[in-house]
């Protein structure tokens, strides 16, 4: 009998020790091995380890960004999200923050529409296309939740994005909507599985719509794809730690063999839009355009005389080379990076053209594009103001 009372404690002083070994092994190697800048499986920078301070533990600032620098930098990081991916798809949940666990696919979530800041973009567009007297093509790109709804997860309301794109076009001039080629090739690779971006093939389509609202024609056989890598994980794998998922990027051959030059935002130029190194990279779909920048500049030796304009986020990255053999000068701001307004581009590069390509979301709830838009008719409309006053 007092054997089998000393077999239980027997047993919790090795589960004890066992259960302090390893604590003690872990935070060791947490220690011993060096911090990490940078996590590629969720493409965004790690917090590091702070340097204590006495000043920092009493206000609480230490402890905090210690906190978040054992959080980033533990062993066995990307492998509990791995664990913690493969267990929500096992119990069937739908999503991971604004991502859908769809069919053989990740989905962005369709934003909710903010009606003021969309009424405000679409009459700035008005305002600015009457200013000009340039007219101004406008695509707002469907969502893949929306276009392939068929990968989605079961029960998934669709936020009433057709309603809202319905009504966005019905308010605009020259608008270039390509949802019904999107719905007739869903069944294509217009999207991306692990990316929020359209592919080459949907930007594409995208293109020949911008183009036609420009009563452009756009001539499909002068591109030709070309794959140039696979295994591309994007930014919605980089959120949910997906695996067993991944892409091909294509680039498309220009036949016309446009001469150009592309002078970035930081000034140097080049004689290429395609950033090479991306492909070497966590995030590929900067081969397009690479990074995110201001305002990036294509003069061409295209047969035209039309300079565009073009007004965008990330979306419109791949479908620019789609557009360079059918301009002379391309001029291409991103608001969301850009910090001035529109008037030395518009005055500078004798604009025939002006277009705006933001994907969905970007257009239906953020403020940059409204924001850009207005610090540029601004100054005219005080001007206006003042001309319209009765002299004295």
């Amino acid at each position: 009998m007092q054997q089998n009372k000393k077999t239980p404690n027997r047993y919790h002083r090795n589960l004890l020790t066992f259960l302090v070994t390893i604590t003690v092994a872990w935070t060791s190697l947490n220690l011993v091995i060096p911090d990490s800048t940078k996590s590629a499986l969720e493409n965004r920078p790690l917090a590091q380890m702070p340097n204590i301070t006495l000043t920092g533990v009493l206000n609480g600032k230490d402890q905090k960004a210690f906190e978040d620098a054992m959080s980033d930098q533990f062993v066995g990081r990307n492998l509990l999200f791995r664990i913690n991916y493969t267990w929500r798809k096992l119990i069937g949940q739908k999503q991971i923050d604004d991502v859908y666990l769809g069919k053989d696919a990740l989905l962005q979530k369709p934003a909710n529409p903010n009606d003021a800041i969309i009424q405000q973009t679409l009459s700035l567009i008005s305002q600015l296309e009457a200013s000009t007297g340039v007219s101004t093509s406008v695509l707002v790109a469907p969502s893949a939740a929306n276009i392939q709804s068929y990968k989605l997860p079961a029960h998934v309301d669709d936020h009433g994005e057709n309603a809202t794109l319905d009504s966005i076009y019905s308010q605009l001039a020259h608008p270039a909507d390509p949802r019904a080629v999107f719905k007739e090739k869903q069944n294509d690779y217009l999207y991306y599985k692990t990316d929020h971006h359209w592919t080459s093939q949907g930007a594409m389509i995208g293109a020949e719509h911008l183009l036609n609202s420009m009563s452009i024609t756009f001539n499909p056989e002068w591109f030709t794809p070309l794959p140039v890598v696979e295994g591309f994980e994007g930014t919605l794998a980089s959120k949910t730690a997906s695996y067993g998922l991944s892409d091909q990027i294509d680039v498309y051959k220009d036949n016309q063999n446009t001469e150009y030059t592309v002078t970035w935002n930081d000034g140097h130029q080049s004689t290429t839009i395609y950033d090479r190194d991306a492909l070497n990279r966590k995030d590929k779909y900067e081969v397009f355009l690479s990074q995110n920048q201001g305002l990036v500049h294509i003069s061409t030796l295209a047969n035209s005389q039309e300079n565009l304009l073009l007004l965008k986020d990330s979306y419109a990255n791949s479908l620019i080379p789609f557009l360079v053999p059918y301009f002379k000068n391309i001029y291409i701001v991103d608001p969301r990076y850009y910090y001035d307004n529109l008037n030395y581009v518009l005055s500078s590069g004798q604009i025939t053209k002006i277009a705006m390509v933001f994907s969905y979301n970007n257009f239906v709830s953020t403020i940059s594009l409204r924001d850009i838009l207005k610090s540029t008719l601004e100054p005219e409309q005080a001007q206006k103001a003042q001309e319209e006053q009765p002299q004295a």
